[in-house]
């Protein structure tokens, strides 16, 4: 979290809140104690025997399963002396803030069970995090755990009037991110800045501050910081892996980012998930909280990996579909993509497609030997217009599907035949030479010349005039365009010399480059 926040935005905010909690006496005294250099483990639990409620709490902390050595310890002094100076500390905040808050009912549609259930979990699964991955920040795992949630009572109590609404949004229990968007500052930034104004310790007031925000997260200098807001974050996946309704996501993300962060296995992430829960039980008991009736962590676990197993089930099917979809998307580009290069009347490939080929196959020889020259006949229907006048424009139409099928199947797979426009054609012929290009053209000539169209009872002969050329060598792209001109210009002498004939250019390579 940006300093920016803590100091500027934040404190002008909650100056407008009413009832914010302030620490209690006896945890004053505790921060007064452990700053100073000279006080005693003695001076420490004089000043918790004046709390005979907070020091009865720490006697039990001391015997439970999270400190117990097996002996049994009966002094506040032995207590103090067993969890030492920095953890008697740690704890006596937790407990005596604790004690000052709500345990049960609502303050609107914030539910303070839900509160301390779910803090209670955090806090037990940080510091079981903080001894897994051998962190010596357990304490202050368990004490930011406890509180990693506190901005959002704070909130409740103290800005009802603005929290309400989000809370509504977010279903009694919002998240960060929504926080964010709806007030310009998340819960946890409220938590760290009051935490700050205590004088707590900055490991303390700045991880809260920033566990819920991964970009800042990395960005933090100090690697006890940045260590204890992973396990933080990961405490938080914990808890709502035994807290949510929906349990499988979390389940997955934990198991992902304890892998990714510690390298800890899937195995020993649900063998701690289950045996946080005798140390949730104790922590209950010791701050007096009630949890809710609940099923056991083993049933728990079993729930998260059924809907773990749905969730990936549901993602592997929406993969599935969102495949086919992009299959669909495909076939549709190709067929869009086909009818956007075809000629709607004969189906041949049209001019847009011609160019494009002709365009390729010039670019492929440009600096480079290609065996066999690049051949080009363009192809014009003799008196075209006459048939249109005589027989009308739907006889026209079929003489232009009669000449376009032969030439596509008549010419070689490789070769390409379009409709170049009106009633000319084009064949373009990858691989050739002047004989091979005389050959097609005059193939192609007879095979139309022979095919006869039934009009009104009557059989009407068809002819096309042909131009050629064929090109061994290109030198740049603009030469497309040259043999086009060669081309056609062989065409228009075949019509000059009486049509139904080819005429073609006899050398391999332009006029003037002999």
């Amino acid at each position: 979290m940006s300093p920016h926040v803590f100091e500027k935005e934040l404190p002008a905010i909650l100056t407008r809140a009413d009832n914010l909690p302030s620490l209690p006496a006896v945890a004053l005294e505790v921060l007064r104690i452990s700053q100073d250099e000279d006080a005693t483990l003695d001076d420490m639990a004089s000043c918790l025997s004046r709390d005979p409620a907070l020091a009865a709490k720490l006697l039990k902390l001391a015997n439970s399963s999270l400190f117990s050595t097996g002996k049994s310890v009966t002094t506040l002094q032995r207590a103090t002396m067993l969890l030492g100076m920095k953890t008697v500390k740690l704890m006596a905040l937790s407990f005596s803030l604790a004690g000052s808050l709500p345990k049960k009912g609502k303050q609107g549609s914030f539910d303070f069970t839900e509160y301390w259930h779910r803090s209670i979990v955090c806090a037990i699964a940080a510091r079981s995090l903080a001894r897994l991955v051998k962190s010596p920040q357990g304490d202050e795992a368990f004490l930011s755990g406890l509180f990693v949630h506190f901005g959002k009572l704070i909130l409740a109590r103290c800005l009802a009037e603005e929290y309400e609404p989000v809370l509504v949004e977010g279903s009694g229990w919002p998240s960060t991110r929504l926080e964010q968007q709806r007030l310009g500052f998340s819960s946890t930034d409220v938590c760290a800045t009051l935490l700050k104004s205590w004088d707590l310790p900055a490991l303390i007031y700045v991880t809260v501050g920033t566990w819920a925000h991964p970009e800042e997260l990395e960005r933090l200098e100090d690697p006890l910081q940045k260590q204890l807001g992973q396990i933080l974050a990961l405490a938080h996946l914990a808890e709502q892996v035994l807290c949510n309704l929906e349990k499988g996501e979390a389940l997955a993300r934990l198991h992902q980012e304890m892998a990714r962060v510690f390298r800890i296995s899937d195995s020993e992430v649900n063998a701690l998930l289950v045996g946080l829960e005798s140390g949730i039980n104790e922590a209950a008991e010791l701050l007096s909280i009630q949890l809710p009736g609940q099923t056991t962590h083993d049933e728990i676990i079993n729930q998260a990996r059924m809907q773990m197993v749905q969730v990936s089930l549901g993602t592997v099917l929406d993969l599935a579909a969102a495949q086919r979809r992009n299959q669909e998307l495909e076939s549709e580009k190709t067929v869009l993509a086909t009818r956007a290069n075809t000629d709607k009347l004969t189906g041949l490939p049209n001019r847009a497609a011609f160019d494009g080929f002709l365009e390729q196959e010039i670019q492929s020889r440009i600096g480079s030997d290609v065996p066999r020259a690049l051949g080009l006949l363009m192809v014009d229907v003799d008196h075209f217009k006459r048939f249109n006048d005589t027989y009308g424009h739907q006889i026209g139409d079929e003489v232009l599907r009669m000449v376009g099928g032969l030439l596509g199947r008549l010419t070689r797979k490789g070769d390409i035949t379009a409709r170049y426009g009106g009633e000319e054609f084009a064949v373009v012929l990858p691989r050739t030479n002047p004989f091979g290009l005389k050959t097609l053209a005059e193939r192609l000539r007879e095979a139309i010349e022979k095919e006869l169209l039934e009009v009104d009872g009557k059989s009407v002969s068809v002819t096309v005039s042909v131009g050629g050329a064929c090109i061994a060598r290109f030198e740049g792209p603009q030469e497309g365009a040259a043999l086009i001109k060669l081309a056609d210009h062989y065409l228009y002498k075949a019509k000059k010399n009486g049509r139904n004939r080819c005429e073609l250019y006899p050398k391999m390579e332009f006029p003037g480059q002999g």
